[in-house]
């Protein structure tokens, strides 16, 4: 069973959720309704499980977060330049590490590594920031850049990759905003925690926090995969499936099949489906990397106290996670069922239009704070719930090597492409950011056009699958 996305679980003889999803999936075929129609509250149990899962996590990275800005405004455009490689060429070893564990650790074994992991590098970092020697403070804040964005990457493409396989493509639609928003209202409460405590507690100290709140998300992991579990139970019971088959397909689902990095890129070369995935997000990464190194430098220049910057950038964090939820709760659902998957993709690109025209002739610090809420906000609430229904179309083995293969070298070759690029013009051609934004009008045109043509491609997939659906059932 191919799958990059674990969960704690208490005992190596636990139950796995993989089989669940088959069964699952063939029940709904067979019925006229699917098994979760027939039990809500298996369904709402998972999906409170689930959003408690999420809400730890975005709490844990919010709160770090606007420490990485501050650090990012105070080495200004020139030290963002090259923290952008070293995270790219990071990931490029972290991928075939994480694959290794995913093909060697159970997986319900698997998540527990990657968490304690990030929560010792959290220890590791508040112990070198206590040290009186500057140059390990430098390079540890410096480590702790490239640091939360693996940790941001691995932690919600681990938990998306789980959502994606337990729910199918409607589901998806009617259920992945309402999740996310749950993970918003962790992030607004780390956001609000740390523009409270930033002026208050020291840096030290501030860091220690996300290892409490990223062992709680834990547990609500191992909840998530015992309401799976039941889910299967009641499942087999109405099915009548041998206690035997149901066992088997448990030890199955168990154990992660071989293969890994090499292997989601064979995939992704093979599919036009999956390639305009990563046109995509390149797109989204360039985008957001443009908007990332105005805000650095205008903030720079406009604030000049590090504990000031660090309490800016979390009400920032904090006014975008608010407006998140409202995209989330009120917004994506309904963007998603009565207009499509294209149209909501075609809304982020929307944003930056409008965003970079702006700051091509108003670039303060003003502007640049709200065009960064309302683009970011637009990401969370719309495209990333819009995103994650892409991959309700594809193979479980696409699902989880390739995705993430997509979500982790696709998105930091996508910022450390244009983190190169626009160092070079700012810093070696000297070309200022507003004729940049200028520059790029036409390009996010190409990108709303292909962004609408991705949206079309997933819903005759959907539409397709469907069909094979209904000539089984036939």
């Amino acid at each position: 069973m191919n799958r990059s996305n674990p969960y704690q679980s208490p005992s190596p003889d636990e139950s796995s959720a993989d089989q669940t999803v088959d069964d699952l999936n063939e029940h709904i075929a067979e019925a006229p309704t699917d098994f979760f129609a027939d039990s809500r509250q298996l369904e709402r149990r998972v999906v409170w499980w689930s959003t408690g899962w999420f809400f730890f996590t975005l709490l844990s990275y919010s709160i770090v977060r606007p420490i990485r800005e501050t650090m990012g405004a105070i080495g200004g455009t020139k030290q963002l330049q090259g923290l952008m490689l070293v995270t790219f060429v990071v990931m490029l070893f972290a991928v075939p590490a994480y694959s290794a564990l995913v093909n060697r650790l159970p997986r319900r074994w698997l998540v527990r590594v990657i968490v304690h992991f990030f929560s010792c590098c959290l220890l590791f970092f508040s112990f070198a920031q206590r040290s009186d020697v500057a140059l390990v403070q430098v390079w540890s804040a410096r480590a702790f850049f490239v640091w939360v964005n693996v940790f941001a990457l691995v932690g919600t493409s681990v938990f998306w990759s789980v959502l994606a396989d337990i729910f199918n493509s409607s589901q998806a639609k009617r259920l992945f905003g309402r999740i996310a928003a749950g993970g918003t209202v962790g992030a607004i409460t780390g956001s609000f925690l740390a523009s409270q405590v930033a002026t208050l507690v020291s840096l030290p100290n501030l860091v220690l926090i996300p290892v409490v709140t990223l062992q709680m998300g834990l547990w609500f992991a191992w909840r998530t995969e015992r309401s799976v579990e039941q889910s299967q139970a009641a499942l087999t019971e109405n099915t009548a499936q041998p206690q035997q088959q149901s066992s088997a397909n448990r030890s199955n689902g168990d154990r992660l099949a071989a293969g890994g990095l090499w292997e989601g890129i064979a995939h992704v070369l093979k599919s036009p489906y999956l390639l305009s995935i990563c046109l995509f997000l390149f797109f989204v990464q360039a985008s957001g990397t443009q908007m990332y190194f105005q805000q650095a430098e205008i903030v720079g220049r406009s604030v000049v106290d590090d504990q000031e910057k660090i309490r800016l950038f979390a009400w920032i964090d904090f006014a975008t996670q608010v407006l998140t939820l409202f995209a989330q709760t009120v917004l994506s659902g309904l963007i998603l069922r009565k207009l499509g998957v294209a149209v909501a993709l075609c809304v982020l690109p929307l944003i930056y239009f409008v965003s970079f025209t702006v700051l091509s002739f108003h670039a303060d610090l003003m502007v640049v704070a709200v065009a960064m809420v309302v683009a970011r906000a637009t990401a969370y609430g719309i495209t990333v719930p819009s995103r994650e229904v892409l991959f309700t179309v594809v193979s479980r083995e696409d699902k989880y090597k390739s995705k993430n293969f997509i979500d982790t070298v696709v998105l930091r070759g996508g910022d450390a492409t244009a983190g190169q690029l626009l160092g070079s013009l700012k810093n070696f051609a000297g070309i200022s950011f507003s004729a940049v934004n200028l520059i790029s009008l036409p390009v996010i045109v190409v990108w709303m056009y292909a962004a609408y043509r991705l949206g079309n491609r997933q819903r005759k997939l959907a539409l397709g699958s469907i069909a094979v659906g209904n000539a089984k059932d036939s």
